[in-house]
């Protein structure tokens, strides 16, 4: 097999930019056995020259960005994260007819499906595997491994630190703050970490598949959008008693032409198989038409994983079965939908007789009450509670029964409500 050359520009070298240095050179002779691609990194961008990295040749390194978009390369890198001037460096490395791979979920997010276009409207590839699950290849399953289906659906754990949040909170029975900080210990969440803990990171993650997977432009607005801050221990077990576990997990379903999208904690059964994706591990589950449901499980972060699916889609793109085609003329919309569905719902309360008014309040909104029980507080900290479990009915009636139960003294924003999934 002749070897082919291709030439790198890379533009940032933190993480996971590193990582992908080390990932070249260390197999190399792998990759040129596998792929018969022969890999080159012709210039790095970096922030500081001064910077020790370890397995970096500091011959490479640059601040200047023409002179890696301008260096001879045939494929650019982008690992510098955020909007500008990530956009700008694609855009520009696109218009002079270079291939992209990027890692860049925020900016995929925002304006993924334009740069696609673009790439394609220029006839070169744009690969983007490591922005969603890090390692796990469900870029590459979406875009050409299924692409003889229809998906009807997908769902997954797609944020690492709120799974590695709640399996403590599961396991070890702690509140959300002492697992918030047990994994900015561990580096699994960032030190201000609203991004993953609000929902919006998971958010980001699912707007970029739904749009691979139904082939259409998704408004961000369009996704509900829920984090994990009002879980609390009390709610860890009264799910296990319950027989569920706690998740935060991303939908997108697809049913009359429609989408609809959200990102929030959810009861999941115990048997579930998004229920035993344990710490920082990804998980998607993946409905099509013809294979049915498939199962794409890894870890979804660290320099490495991240790193592993850049160069995938970087060798991919040398041996032209990259990039991402748009279908033209596809009529899917987004939109909020108001499933049925169970639902778990926790009142603070001053008297737990209060749980007579509030399962009246329900039934009288069409909720129907399988499950309710009074929880006397246990220590001078804690508050009286009242936990339902409701028969499956719209998120509506219970927001409409959430406003009503003000008349009874009980405050509905300090309700948690939870949708029970199957």
């Amino acid at each position: 097999m002749a070897t082919r050359k291709l030439k790198i520009g890379l533009l940032g070298c933190g993480n996971v930019g590193g990582g992908l240095v080390e990932l070249v050179n260390k197999n190399d002779a792998v990759i040129r056995q596998r792929s018969g691609v022969e890999l080159s990194i012709t210039k790095i961008l970096v922030r500081d020259l001064t910077k020790e990295r370890s397995g970096v040749n500091p011959a490479l390194l640059t601040t200047q960005p023409e002179k890696v978009l301008k260096n001879g390369c045939d494929m650019v890198v982008e690992l510098v994260g955020g909007i500008e001037p990530a956009r700008s460096f694609i855009q520009e490395s696109l218009a002079g007819g270079k291939h992209v791979v990027t890692a860049n979920k925020a900016l995929l997010a925002i304006d993924g499906f334009s740069l696609m276009k673009t790439a394609e409207a220029k006839k070169l590839r744009l690969g983007f595997e490591a922005s969603v699950c890090g390692g796990i290849p469900i870029i590459r399953a979406l875009r050409s491994g299924l692409v003889g289906n229809r998906i009807q659906s997908l769902s997954g754990i797609l944020n690492g630190t709120s799974n590695y949040i709640l399996t403590r909170m599961t396991e070890d029975r702690v509140g959300f703050d002492a697992a918030l900080h047990e994994a900015q210990a561990k580096g699994f969440a960032e030190a201000d970490p609203t991004l993953d803990v609000d929902g919006h990171d998971a958010a980001q993650k699912l707007k970029i598949l739904a749009e691979l997977a139904f082939n259409a432009e998704v408004s961000q607005d369009a996704i509900q959008v829920e984090g994990i801050r009002s879980i609390t221990a009390d709610d860890v077990q009264a799910a296990d008693e319950l027989g569920y576990v706690i998740k935060h997990v991303a939908t997108a379903e697809l049913a009359d032409d429609t989408i609809s999208l959200r990102a929030a904690s959810v009861l999941l059964p115990q048997s579930h198989q998004l229920a035993v994706v344990r710490d920082e591990n990804n998980a998607v589950l993946l409905r099509g038409d013809a294979v049915g449901e498939m199962l794409f499980c890894g870890k979804g972060a660290g320099p490495l994983p991240s790193a592993s699916a850049v160069l995938s889609d970087i060798v991919d793109i040398a041996c032209h079965k990259g990039g991402f085609h748009p279908v033209h003329g596809a009529t899917v919309g987004a939109a909020r939908r108001d499933y049925e569905s169970r639902h778990y719902l926790r009142f603070a309360v001053d008297d737990p007789s209060a749980i007579g008014t509030i399962t009246s309040v329900l039934e009288r909104n069409r909720v129907g009450v399988a499950r309710a029980a009074a929880v006397w507080a246990k220590t001078a900290s804690s508050q009286n509670q009242v936990r339902v479990l409701t028969h499956a009915g719209s998120r509506k009636a219970v927001d409409g029964a959430l406003a009503e139960v003000v008349v009874a003294g009980i405050d509905p924003g300090k309700a948690l409500v939870l949708r029970v999934g199957e």
